[in-house]
């Protein structure tokens, strides 16, 4: 009845007008962090929980600042306390996880619900206060970082104190309207890694999780991943190694299945948005040959990573951080890493580097849509946009930025219609850039991810975009794509491009990409009859390209295709066998599934009209026979009525009554640890889990959760509803997904020989070059290892400057050609 929408904070103004353009008579309150200082925040509560409000509208550090009762918040804490403490003693004995690190999480919440305990709150100003009763969180992939303990390495999270306020509120509202009291809205639940998409579930489905027996992220990975080991390329570009990595799904139906649940996914294509077309239908890749320095320092760098692998320096004069950075920075510019090298920058000058083949490309791209007219915009020509997010303008010493600019001068481009996104410090200056982009006064717009992405809207003449580096995460790939391929580009069609240093880190880089992608592509286009995923999709088999024609050799791209094309026929092989056994499964299962939805439902809907108001002073709970008024004297009698529970008693014996209904108490263990299970006695569906440390002392916060049980009828009615709805749908789609040929043999017995064919090839190539260098007649052993020279590069012809457009003159067609050998 009175939902809050939580925006990032420089969205606030916008989407408040949005909405009230799509709805006029719209009840609105509007909420910044500029409305909550000193006696405002009372104000604002109070408006809040006395108005009829369409929607609360909060920025989110205001929304932040409004916090939970003391109560609530100790209830969270004391929850969150026992289950660190379960996770402690498992780690001791067998689950291997880091003692150290859980036993200084540990101290930290132990003194934050130490310091609860003595701070003052006003009452009359808490989140609970207000009345909301929903959320909807945009861009919420801003609370990924909520606190996450793995055995796994790289996966376990502190947790940030956004994510954890979020949580508590939304286990408050839980608590309070039932499962379902939040909407999430991003364009990337999953941006980086494997842990994302357990968070999400976490927030949003965790009574799921718990019916799956899933507790914690080690347990569903357990479930639903393995580990696989891959051949790639090295950090060091310049070798192969096996490398064992977490990105390998099975049992996917099951979770997609608890996936789905809360996902609606809708892609570009989904929606049919009207944007331009991509020519070539893929971004386009420009390798752009390395120098013989480049080479020279690669093989530098895996000088140092072994150095660094066999422990003969300390890591804090060189480490894989380290080398990984240098190396990055080298696939774009030697003078990233150390412009003091004697001659260096004078050599690069002349040497063709991968800012000459941006800038080239670029050049040419502006003179033939020199003349083009947008709409009745006065000014002509297109716009530019090249992302980079190494050697940005700092103010001191050599940047790629200055570089590329000073080129496009040269090249006939007007300096000033080059700008630099660093340029704009502050929102004003950002969006009067913006404008002149979008009205024809900025032909060339360079900035990073961080600057240029979110929230940039300048595609109206946006004709090509240029990576000239590659980012770390998919997520902000697409954001870069996002900003040209958008709704309200007057273009028919527009061009992306990618720039790799051949023989450099960029290999690697786009190698990285080209994995994680695998994964966020996998789960969000996945299908029910595939019990195991590994496959890349459409938008990751551009990356495997990219990272293909690094390698200097087209037929590597072939075996990449070939590899991906079989694994994807591989996987729909091993599909059609265990599909039949799945959804035979799924439609078995449906029967008992509804018997005991309707049992819930009848015994729901014959307890509601039984219940009785708790609310305030009306408050009323009978434990073990003695009634109370008062939740503070009833939290002491609960917890001894609790404790006095036998271990594994898993028959419920009778707790008490509260709001009209009985109550009953069952007892279970997690972790080897006890914990009580309080249900309804008319409906034990409705239950709420007490963990052992719950009731080490009395908690008003425990005394406010059994009282909420009867609150919840109508909310668990509504999902027994929807579930016996999804029931029934998942059964119909089942049986019409039963299945029983596979009619693309023949095409996987060719793909295979075509793989099979150029593995052997590139194989046999490898084993004639090692022959190759060797003189005539020389024993492979008789000097041992030794390095050998690396071939000459041949000469670069660099492409020739475009003509500036003369007045008068119709616009260019031709393309700027690339790097040649």
């Amino acid at each position: 009845r009175k939902p809050a929408v939580v925006v990032p904070n420089h969205m606030l103004e916008q989407f408040s007008r949005e909405w009230l353009q799509a709805y006029p008579q719209a009840r609105i309150l509007t909420c910044g962090t500029e409305d909550l200082v000193k006696d405002k925040r009372q104000l604002f509560v109070a408006r809040a929980a006395t108005g009829e409000w369409d929607a609360v509208i909060m920025s989110r550090s205001a929304f932040e600042k409004i916090p939970v009762s003391k109560d609530t918040e100790q209830a969270y804490l004391d929850e969150q306390l026992t289950q660190l403490r379960m996770w402690l003693a498992a780690s001791k004995s067998e689950r291997g996880l880091s003692v150290k690190r859980l036993e200084g999480t540990l101290a930290r919440a132990e003194e934050r619900l130490k310091s609860l305990r003595d701070v003052e709150r006003d009452p009359a100003i808490t989140f609970e206060a207000t009345g909301i009763d929903y959320l909807c969180v945009d861009e919420a992939h801003g609370y990924k970082n909520l606190r996450l303990a793995s055995n796994i390495p790289g996966v376990a999270v502190d947790g940030s104190n956004r994510a954890t306020d979020l949580d508590l509120k939304m286990s408050y509202l839980r608590g309070r309207h039932g499962r379902r009291v939040a909407t999430f809205m991003t364009a990337t639940p999953i941006a980086n890694s494997v842990a994302e998409a357990y968070t999400m579930l976490r927030y949003l489905a965790p009574a799921d999780m718990e019916a799956a027996g899933i507790t914690d992220f080690d347990t569903w990975a357990a479930t639903f991943g393995q580990v696989v080991t891959d051949l790639e390329l090295s950090p060091s570009g310049t070798g192969f190694r096996m490398k064992s990595r977490f990105a390998k799904f099975n049992n996917v139906p099951e979770l997609l299945r608890l996936w789905h649940q809360v996902a609606d996914v809708k892609t570009a294509e989904d929606l049919h948005l009207p944007t331009p077309d991509l020519e070539g239908g893929a971004p386009q890749t420009v390798v752009v040959p390395p120098s013989q320095e480049l080479v020279d320092f690669m093989a530098q760098l895996a000088e140092r990573a072994d150095l660094v692998s066999s422990r003969a320096v300390p890591p804090e004069e060189d480490n894989m951080l380290r080398i990984s950075s240098h190396g990055r920075a080298a696939a774009l510019d030697l003078r990233l890493v150390d412009h003091q090298i004697d001659g260096l920058g004078a050599f690069l000058d002349r040497e063709p580097s991968k800012v000459d083949a941006v800038a080239q490309r670029v050049a040419g791209i502006y003179h033939d849509h020199a003349d083009v007219v947008f709409g009745n915009d006065p000014e002509p020509g297109a716009l530019q946009l090249v992302f980079c997010d190494l050697g940005t303008p700092t103010g001191t010493g050599w940047n790629a930025y200055e570089e590329l600019k000073a080129q496009l001068v040269s090249l006939g481009v007007p300096a000033g219609k080059v700008r630099f996104m660093h340029e704009a410090n502050n929102d004003r200056a950002k969006a009067r850039l913006f404008e002149q982009a979008r009205t024809g006064h900025v032909s060339v717009l360079v900035g990073s991810t961080e600057k240029m992405g979110v929230g940039t809207n300048v595609q109206k003449r946006a004709v090509a975009l240029h990576h000239v580096d590659c980012p770390w995460r998919p997520a902000d790939l697409a954001q870069r794509d996002g900003r040209i391929m958008r709704q309200g580009n007057l273009n028919s069609s527009v061009r992306v491009y990618r720039y790799v240093t051949e023989s450099s880190f960029d290999t690697y880089l786009w190698q990285t990409v080209e994995r994680k992608a695998k994964f966020i592509n996998q789960l969000m286009r996945g299908r029910l009859d595939v019990r195991e995923i590994e496959d890349i999709g459409d938008s990751a088999l551009s990356y495997a390209e990219v990272k293909a024609l690094a390698s200097g050799d087209p037929r590597i791209m072939e075996l990449a295709k070939a590899e991906t094309e079989a694994t994807k026929l591989e996987r729909l092989e091993r599909a059609w066998s265990s599909a039949q056994r799945s959804l035979a499964a799924t439609i078995r299962e449906a029967g008992p599934r509804l018997e005991r939805l309707a049992t819930d439902r009848q015994q729901l809907v014959a307890a509601i009209p039984l219940r009785r108001d708790t609310d305030g002073d009306a408050f009323s709970i009978r434990i073990n026979g003695t009634a109370y008024g008062k939740r503070a004297d009833a939290a002491p009698a609960l917890q001894r009525a609790l404790q006095a529970v036998e271990p594994y008693q898993r028959d419920p014996q009778p707790l008490g009554e509260v709001g009209g209904l009985h109550l009953q108490v069952s007892a279970d263990s997690w972790l080897g640890q006890p914990r009580y299970v309080v249900s309804l006695v008319e409906v034990p569906r409705v239950h709420v889990l007490v963990e052992a440390g719950d009731v080490r002392e009395p908690s008003m916060g425990l005394v406010t959760r059994v009282e909420n049980l009867p609150r919840r009828l109508e909310r668990v009615l509504e999902d027994v509803e929807m579930d016996t709805t999804k029931i029934n749908r998942e059964a119909e789609k089942a049986q019409a997904g039963l299945v029983d040929a596979f009619p693309r043999a023949a095409e996987l017995e060719g793909v295979r020989a075509t793989r099979d064919r150029l593995a052997a090839e590139l194989a046999a190539d490898s084993t004639e070059e090692a022959e190759g260098d060797r003189p005539a007649g020389q024993d492979p052993a008789a000097n041992g290892s030794r390095l050998t020279e690396p071939p000459a590069r041949p000469a670069i012809a660099p492409p020739p400057t475009p003509p500036t457009p003369r007045p008068g003159e119709g616009p260019r067609t031709c393309e700027p050609p690339g790097w040649s050998r």
